[in-house]
């Protein structure tokens, strides 16, 4: 039996880039770093009320059969009107002109970050 969700990784172009995006957007640090054999650099960033973490992949060459695809990473935040307010005016590309607000009154809106990745941002 599983004891909950570990981490998501995702496949960026520029470490540093993205480190920067997730820690000016959605205020997650860098928990740690290491070298693959293979050359490849990761960075497991954490969110200060902990979770989940968001792995960081750059110079990952081989893709092999099978391999899935992430849709979104979704965070979740108190206030999704002004999260929208915020990511708006700081130039993140978002996808829609307004949060969706669900049947169950949840409101949520997705956007890009650096390197094309959907992020789904998502009130309670």
């Amino acid at each position: 039996m599983t004891t909950g969700i570990h981490h998501v990784a995702v496949r960026v172009r520029d470490l540093e880039r993205s480190i920067a995006f997730y820690e000016r957007h959605f205020g997650l640090s860098v928990a740690s770093r290491a070298t693959l054999g293979s050359g490849a650099r990761i960075a497991f960033l954490a969110h200060p009320a902990g979770g989940a973490q968001l792995e960081l992949i750059a110079g990952l060459h081989d893709h092999l059969d099978g391999d899935g695809l992430v849709h979104h990473v979704a965070f979740g935040v108190a206030d999704v009107p002004a999260a929208f307010a915020r990511l708006r005016e700081a130039g993140v590309e978002l996808l829609e002109d307004a949060p969706q607000t669900l049947a169950s009154g949840r409101q949520l809106f997705s956007c890009r970050g650096p390197d094309g990745e959907r992020l789904q941002v998502s009130g309670g």
